[in-house]
């Protein structure tokens, strides 16, 4: 299906025109076991989005093929086994882990991964700060969280989530943003921070679509409805906020990553939702 990415150029294509200055490092905290098929799913997603030279996920499974994750013909992210903490610029160089997989001519070197401590940004549900535009001259990485987050309903009829974030948040960042009320998947969260830095748009600018009926009948693209073997059961993605794409039907639908409408329906009694 071309729908998913399709709709990332779209939104992408001004940044050829107008894009201030090249974006930030996006590092991706793994926090789950192993690789489930779900997470690959988002993990190649995002390494459509960004460049690998601007690509980082840690805690990687060492077991995993980074190659697997990039369009064909890009050359992978950059790996590592280590957790974001170990590789903190101000950590002793002799402390860091080195099994950074870099580029054919990039150094090896840790001391060069991360920028300083006080250029990096979490993004966090709970941080008191939208990211806005101006903030590509502010930091120099944002950090994601690699995690399958549960949604929670609040007293109001507000959504919220179990705060898996806190895992990093530990870590004590000097800047935290976040990306709205609602809980995005962390394709769907660089894609939008990537979309506020690199290409000057404000949140209130960007279209969402909350809590999708993803499959079956519940608009977007036939191709986000249909599979090979015929149509897609509809799975709900309450709590969740997505970027929204309007398709060749001219319904707006949200923007998955490749395979990802098939897998949900296939999920949907296993645990995953």
């Amino acid at each position: 299906s071309s729908f998913n990415f399709e709709g990332v150029v779209k939104f992408q294509d001004m940044a050829c025109r107008s894009r201030r200055k090249p974006g930030p490092l996006y590092v991706v905290e793994h926090l789950e076991q192993g690789l489930e098929e779900w997470c690959r799913l988002e993990y190649k997603h995002i390494c459509k989005i960004v460049p690998p030279e601007r690509l980082l996920f840690l805690r990687f499974p060492s077991r995993q093929d980074p190659a697997d994750l990039s369009p064909q013909g890009q050359a992978p992210p950059r790996t590592s086994s280590a957790a974001l903490e170990q590789l903190r610029p101000d950590l002793a160089v002799e402390a860091r882990p080195m099994d950074i997989e870099v580029q054919p001519g990039e150094e090896r070197a840790p001391a060069c991964v991360l920028p300083a401590w006080d250029r990096i940004c979490l993004l966090d549900m709970d941080a008191e700060q939208a990211l806005e535009p101006h903030d590509v001259s502010n930091f120099d990485a944002l950090v994601f969280g690699g995690i399958l987050g549960n949604v929670t309903t609040e007293e109001d009829g507000s959504y919220g989530s179990d705060d898996r974030t806190s895992e990093i948040r530990k870590l004590g960042f000097a800047h935290r943003r976040h990306l709205g009320p609602m809980q995005m998947t962390t394709d769907t969260a660089v894609l939008v921070s990537s979309l506020v830095l690199e290409d000057a748009r404000p949140l209130a600018e960007i279209p969402f679509l909350d809590s999708p009926e993803i499959g079956g009948g519940g608009g977007g693209s036939d191709e986000a409805k249909v599979s090979d073997s015929g149509p897609i059961d509809c799975v709900c993605m309450e709590g969740f906020r997505y970027v929204a794409h309007r398709g060749a039907n001219e319904e707006w639908g949200p923007i998955l990553p490749d395979g990802m409408a098939e897998h949900l329906a296939s999920s949907a009694d296993g645990g995953i939702l």
